[in-house]
C-alpha cells in the first residue's frame, strides 16, 4: 500500500477559481443554509446564485439545513473530546465558511476548549478558504494571537498538503510527532474514492493517541420520503463543481477504522449528538453517520 496521496482516486479536487465564480458552489450553498438568512455577511464571499440554489434545496429537501446545523454540533463535540485529551492541534477538513456577524469559524470554537491551539482549516475551495483566512487576519489585528492558526484551500484526498504546509506568520508547521485531532465533518459525501484507503493514508501520517471525528450522508431504503429527499438534493448539488453526492451505510463506515479504536457510542447516527431533528422542520430527517476514533499505539 502506498501512501502517496496522489496514489488515490482523483476526485475532488479543488476548483479552479474561475470555475467558483460561474456558479454556486456546495461550500457558499451551505454557508447560506447554515446561517441566518438576515444575518449572512455578503463579503464572506456568498452570492445570488448560491443563495438561489440555497432556497431552491431549502424548499426541496427542508431537513439539508439541519444537518448542517447537526454536523456543525457534532463536530463542537470532537472539538471537546480532543481538548480533554490535552489534544492542542486540530486539522479540519471541509471547514465551513464563517458564519454570522461575528464571523464564527471551527478555529474559534476550538478556542473555547484550547487556550493556545494550533488550527489548520481546510477548505475546498478557493474563496471560503480566503475568507476563513480574512476572519483570522482580522482577529490578529484585533487581538495579535491565533499566530498559529490557518486556513488552505484543498480537496480531502490532499493528505500531504494539509498536514505538512508551512504557514504564516511564522513559518509553522503541525508537529506531527504529538497526537492532533482531524475533523472530516461531511466530506466523504462528496468523496466518491474509497474512503477506508483515504483514512488509512490520514492514518500513516499521524501520532498514536490521534483522534479522527467523521460524518457522511446516509443511504435510505427506496421508495421511503429519505429517499426521495436524497435524490432531490444530489439532483440540486449536481449543479455546483463537487462529485456526485455519495451516500454511504452503516457497514461501509464501520470498516473505515482498521487501526483505530471506535469510541462510545460506535458509529451512530447524527441524533445521538445532537438530537432529533426539530418538529418545526417540515420533510423526513436525512440520516447521517458519525463517528470518533482515537490511533491505536502501534
Amino acid at each position: 500500500m502506498t501512501h502517496d496521496p496522489y496514489s488515490l482516486t482523483p476526485h475532488g479536487t479543488v476548483p479552479h477559481l474561475a470555475t467558483e465564480l460561474k456558479g454556486p458552489t456546495v461550500a457558499r450553498v451551505n454557508g447560506v443554509l447554515a446561517d441566518d438568512p438576515q444575518q449572512t455577511v455578503t463579503e464572506m464571499g456568498i452570492f445570488a446564485a448560491d443563495r438561489d440554489l440555497a432556497a431552491t434545496i431549502d424548499a426541496a429537501v427542508p431537513g439539508y439545513p439541519w444537518v448542517l446545523h447537526a454536523q456543525q454540533q457534532f463536530l463542537a463535540k470532537v472539538i471537546a473530546r480532543a481538548a480533554r485529551k490535552k489534544i492542542t492541534q486540530f486539522v479540519i477538513l471541509r471547514a465551513p465558511l464563517p458564519s454570522g456577524p461575528n464571523q464564527i469559524t471551527p478555529h474559534t470554537i476550538v478556542k473555547t476548549h484550547v487556550a493556545d491551539p494550533t488550527t489548520v482549516m481546510v477548505a475546498r475551495e478557493e474563496i471560503p478558504a480566503a475568507h476563513l483566512q480574512l476572519a483570522l487576519e482580522k482577529a490578529r489585528d484585533l487581538h495579535g494571537d491565533d499566530t498559529r492558526a490557518s486556513a488552505i484551500p484543498a480537496a480531502v484526498h490532499e493528505v500531504h498538503g494539509p498536514l505538512h504546509q508551512v504557514h504564516k506568520p511564522g513559518n509553522w508547521s503541525l508537529d506531527l510527532g504529538k497526537p492532533l485531532c482531524l475533523a472530516m465533518v461531511g466530506d466523504q459525501s462528496h468523496w466518491p474514492g474509497d474512503v477506508a484507503a483515504l483514512i488509512r493514508a490520514y492514518h500513516h501520517e499521524v501520532a498514536d493517541g490521534s483522534m479522527l471525528g467523521i460524518s457522511a450522508l446516509g443511504l435510505a431504503a427506496a421508495g421511503t420520503e429519505q429517499a426521495a429527499a436524497l435524490e432531490a438534493l444530489a439532483e440540486h448539488l449536481a449543479t455546483t463543481p463537487e462529485p456526485q453526492l455519495t451516500l454511504r451505510d452503516r457497514d461501509e463506515v464501520e470498516c473505515w477504522f482498521s487501526g483505530w479504536h471506535l469510541e462510545s457510542p460506535g458509529v451512530a447516527p447524527i441524533s445521538h449528538w445532537a438530537g432529533p431533528q426539530p418538529a418545526d422542520v417540515q420533510g423526513p430527517e436525512l440520516p447521517v453517520w458519525c463517528a470518533i476514533a482515537t490511533k491505536a499505539s502501534s
